[in-house]
């Protein structure tokens, strides 16, 4: 057996020195992956953001007032039937958007949010002054006609924050 001692000292030796660079090798290997997964779901993410930028402008489009009330008039309706359907249309718009919220700055959405609210409350606030049986096309010009100061400014600030964030995380 002690024969034996020096040829194994070199083989152990040899075992050793592999299986630590084998160990080295697997190490580097996951840290790679790793890397790639992280880049890929990283670009994965930027797409989602610019998706959800995207829709955030177009949902602010959608509900400016002038541009909702033109889109959604229809022949016949009273102002109490009108006011309920642009409501019941913010609220699915504005529900169908709402996931929209992770992947935009707290700030960002506040501002979304305070669109829609003020655009709730000016429809409620003109219905108001108006015969519930009144054709919707008063309340339809009323809006429009109350529509040009604050509520306006409301989505301006909204589309302007979303595209202040897009542009300091991306670059204009």
């Amino acid at each position: 057996m002690k024969e034996l001692a020096p040829y194994f000292l070199p083989v152990f030796c040899t075992m050793a020195f592999a299986i630590v660079l084998t160990i080295l090798f697997l190490r580097q290997e996951n840290k790679k992956r790793r890397h790639e997964l992280r880049l890929k779901e990283s670009l994965e993410l930027m797409r989602l953001r610019f998706q959800a930028y995207e829709r955030l402008i177009l949902l602010m489009e959608r509900l400016k007032p002038e541009a909702l009330v033109l889109r959604e008039q229809k022949q016949g309706l009273t102002t109490l039937q009108f006011q309920t359907l642009l409501l019941k249309i913010i609220r699915q718009e504005f529900d169908h958007n709402i996931a929209m919220q992770l992947y935009v700055d707290d700030k960002t959405w506040t501002r979304v949010k305070a669109a829609k609210e003020a655009l709730v409350k000016l429809i409620n606030t003109t219905a108001t002054g108006i015969a519930n049986n009144a054709s919707a096309l008063e309340l339809s010009r009323q809006i429009i006609e109350g529509a040009g100061g604050e509520t306006i400014l409301y989505f301006n600030n909204a589309i302007a924050a979303i595209r202040e964030e897009m542009n300091k995380l991306y670059g204009k």
